[in-house]
C-alpha cells in the first residue's frame, strides 16, 4: 500500500465493482453471503430512492440538489450550529463551528468545488439536535421500523474523506446527494490484522490509503494480498457495513458535494439487527410495489 494524503486523489486506474460479487440483496429469499464470512457488506442499489432528498432532487446535479437541502435545513434546523472538520481527514482536522443550513447553501455554489477540502460536517446528530428534521429527511416508513438504530447521523461536505478505520457498530450508509467511493477490508484477514495504526489513541484508524493504485510492498509486504472491496454509491444507493470491517469513504471525483446518512446499530447483535432492518425495509417495498402493480393491472383490465 501507499500512504498518501487524503486531500490528494491517488492517480492511476481505479477499480469500481461489486463487493466480492455480493451484488444486490434480494427482497425475498436468502441474502447473498460469502459462506466463510460471519457478516459481509451488502450493496443495496436504489434502497433509498423514495427518501425525501433522493426523490425530491432526482436528476439534478449535486450543487442544485444542495439548494433543496439548504431550504429543508433552514426550515427544520433554523440557526443550528455544529462543529465541522477542516482538513484532510479527522486524523488531522481542526474543528470549527458552522451553520448547518449555511454549509448546504455554500455547497450549492460551483465555487465550492475548487475550495477543497472545506468544512466537513461528519457524523452530525442532526435528528437529535432538531427532531423535526426526521419528517423532512427520513421516509415515514422508518418511523416504527424495528430493530431501530440507536443513532442516525449525517455527513455533509464537499471533497470529503474518511480514512481507513473500523467502527464498533453495524452501519447502513445511505447516499442522498452526490456520489461516494467506498473501500472495505474484512476484519479477520492477516493483512488487516497487521495494518499499521495511526496512534495508540486512534487504534481503529490506519494511515494506509486503500484507494492508492500503488502498493508499498517493501514497508507493507502483507497488504498486496488483502482483498479490497470497492464500490461507488450514487444517490439512493446504500451500503451495509458490518461491525469491525475496515472501511474508507471519500467523495467521488465526479462530484464535489455530498450528503449522506448513516444508521448505526450497537451491541453484540448489531449485525443481525441491521440485517433484519434492511430485510424489513426491502420486504415492505416489495409489498408496496406489488400492490401498485396489482392496482395498475386492475385499471388496465
Amino acid at each position: 500500500w501507499e500512504i498518501v494524503s487524503a486531500c490528494e486523489p491517488a492517480g492511476g486506474t481505479r477499480r469500481h465493482g461489486s463487493l466480492l460479487g455480493l451484488g444486490r440483496l434480494p427482497p425475498g429469499g436468502s441474502p447473498s453471503l460469502v459462506a466463510t464470512m460471519r457478516a459481509a457488506p451488502r450493496f443495496l442499489p436504489g434502497f433509498a430512492r423514495d427518501w425525501p432528498a433522493v426523490a425530491s432532487t432526482a436528476g439534478l446535479p449535486p450543487h442544485e440538489a444542495m439548494r433543496w437541502l439548504a431550504g429543508e435545513l433552514a426550515a427544520g434546523a433554523g440557526d443550528l450550529v455544529l462543529d465541522a472538520e477542516v482538513g484532510c481527514s479527522y486524523l488531522d482536522a481542526e474543528l470549527v463551528p458552522v451553520s448547518v443550513p449555511a454549509l448546504a447553501a455554500y455547497l450549492s455554489e460551483p465555487r465550492a468545488a475548487v475550495e477543497a477540502p472545506g468544512p466537513y460536517l461528519a457524523q452530525a446528530d442532526l435528528f437529535a439536535e432538531r427532531p423535526g428534521l426526521r419528517e423532512r429527511l427520513l421516509p415515514p416508513s422508518l418511523t416504527d421500523r424495528t430493530p431501530r438504530p440507536y443513532r442516525t447521523v449525517a455527513w455533509l461536505g464537499g471533497a470529503t474523506s474518511s480514512p481507513l478505520h473500523h467502527d464498533p457498530y453495524a452501519g447502513l450508509l445511505v447516499q442522498q446527494i452526490g456520489r461516494k467511493r467506498c473501500a472495505l477490508l474484512p476484519p479477520d484477514s492477516p493483512s488487516t490484522q497487521s495494518l499499521p495504526r495511526h496512534s495508540l489513541l486512534q487504534g481503529n484508524s490506519s494511515p494506509v490509503d486503500p484507494f492508492a493504485p500503488r502498493r508499498d510492498t517493501e514497508r507493507y509486504p502483507d497488504y498486496p494480498a488483502a482483498a479490497v472491496l470497492e464500490h461507488v454509491l450514487s444517490e439512493g444507493d446504500a451500503l451495509l457495513i458490518p461491525r469491525r470491517w475496515w472501511h474508507a469513504v471519500r467523495t467521488d471525483d465526479s462530484t464535489f458535494a455530498s450528503f449522506s446518512l448513516t444508521l448505526w446499530w450497537d451491541g453484540a447483535s448489531a449485525d443481525a439487527e441491521a440485517e433484519r432492518f434492511v430485510r424489513g425495509v426491502l420486504e415492505s417495498k416489495e409489498r408496496r410495489d406489488e400492490g401498485a402493480r396489482t392496482v395498475g393491472a386492475e385499471r388496465n383490465g
